[in-house]
């Protein structure tokens, strides 16, 4: 396994408004998993804007039609042994209050 850290590419992006943009840290395969894993663990329940839009999870990596770039960054850091590769995918360290 692998470790990344997803951060915000531009925290002050209108798109981070009801998210906690703390990095995100897990332990996947991949840097796509790693994505989805912390897209799953930021799951929130919204009310639909008009109209019946959802908003968009910027910690799956999705990007807004018309957007180049996904407003994360996924960076693989197993290499500064901070945390275990050894184990299943899952999220270590998320900044999201409960």
């Amino acid at each position: 396994m692998r470790i990344w850290k997803l951060t915000p590419v531009s925290p002050l992006d209108p798109i981070w408004k009801s998210w906690c943009p703390e990095p995100i840290i897990v332990r996947a395969e991949s840097g796509a998993e790693a994505r989805r894993l912390a897209g799953l663990v930021t799951i929130k329940t919204f009310a639909p804007l008009p109209p019946m839009l959802m908003p968009v999870n910027p910690w799956f990596g999705c990007r807004k039609k018309g957007e180049i770039a996904s407003p994360t960054l996924c960076e693989d850091i197993t290499e500064q042994e901070e945390y275990s590769a050894n184990g299943p995918p899952e999220v270590l360290r998320h900044g999201e209050k409960f």
